[in-house]
């Protein structure tokens, strides 16, 4: 390797470092909070071994059949059983929050998003353990554990998080709805798509999320098309241009392999309701709830 392919390859983590400074708005105590002291807190736990007991039984009757089980249900999204385990689901954390944030910043969500963080944090576990327990509690007995819902969870926000962003650089020519379209198509290659043994491919789901995205999209066709979007896209600044670039990626790749390409063991379900969790509640509470009154 050549000393100047050295040089920028070496160079990347500045240059990625200065763009999320340019484009990022979020106060730097809220950044340390998510990016630094949660995933510290996560680790510490693991280390120490505090999980121990913390686990979510699939066994369990219902999500309320004791205090301990509905304790378990929240407690179980924040523990890991092993080190590597913990290592992907903070990678897939910084990497989702990585391309989420600029596009938070040019969609000008930053309270919004406060709110929703607040929200997958403490409600979607609940959601998790509610989804798990119906799906994988029928064919298991053994623990459920780990921080990849809630991950998947912000993973669902991204899609609202681009086209809110795409809606604030065209003026509201492209309406923050649209974002059920590049979601409900993401369903369909989800149940399209083979995956692990349980969650196997669904081709009525498939189709019906196929259906629901093209109807959706004709109706907000009907109602305003979007004009001016190719040329807006071509005049946005390069920053910007480069954040719906990644935001899109991770999208993309998330989505892939959050529940598509996933290993054996992996809690496929508890995926997918944090993924539907995250992105309902920015859009029935953010873009829907607005719009009807």
């Amino acid at each position: 390797m050549s000393l100047g392919r050295l040089r920028t390859l070496l160079g990347v983590p500045v240059t990625a470092a200065r763009w999320w400074r340019r484009t990022t708005t979020a106060p730097l105590a809220e950044q340390y909070l998510l990016l630094v002291a949660l995933p510290a807190t996560l680790s510490f736990g693991w280390l120490l071994g505090v999980g121990d007991g913390l686990g979510f039984s699939l066994a369990a009757d219902s999500l309320f059949a004791d205090r301990r089980t509905l304790l378990t249900a929240f407690t179980a999204n924040y523990i890991h059983v092993s080190g590597r385990h913990l290592v992907d689901n903070l990678l897939n954390f910084w990497v989702t929050l990585f391309g989420l944030y600029p596009l938070v910043s040019i969609a000008g969500w930053e309270r919004q998003f406060r709110r929703l963080t607040v929200g997958y944090l403490l409600g979607v576990p609940f959601c998790i353990a509610w989804g798990t327990l119906a799906t994988l509690g029928q064919v298991t007995n053994q623990l459920s554990v780990g921080f990849s819902g809630i991950v998947a969870a912000f993973l669902g926000s991204v899609p609202v998080m681009l086209v809110a962003a795409g809606s604030e650089v065209t003026d509201g020519e492209i309406d923050p709805a649209w974002s059920v379209v590049p979601f409900t198509g993401s369903l369909a290659v989800v149940f399209a798509a083979p995956s692990v043994w349980y969650f196997p491919v669904q081709p009525l789901l498939a189709l019906s999320c196929l259906a629901t995205g093209g109807l959706a999209g004709g109706l907000l066709w009907w109602l305003k098309p979007p004009a001016g979007v190719v040329a807006t896209a071509r005049s946005t600044p390069p920053d910007r241009q480069l954040a719906f670039l990644i935001g899109t990626t991770v999208f993309v790749f998330g989505v892939v392999g959050a529940l598509v390409l996933v290993p054996r063991g992996t809690n496929v379900w508890g995926h997918l309701t944090g993924y539907v969790a995250g992105f309902l509640l920015p859009y029935l509470g953010y873009v829907i709830g607005p719009a009807l009154q």
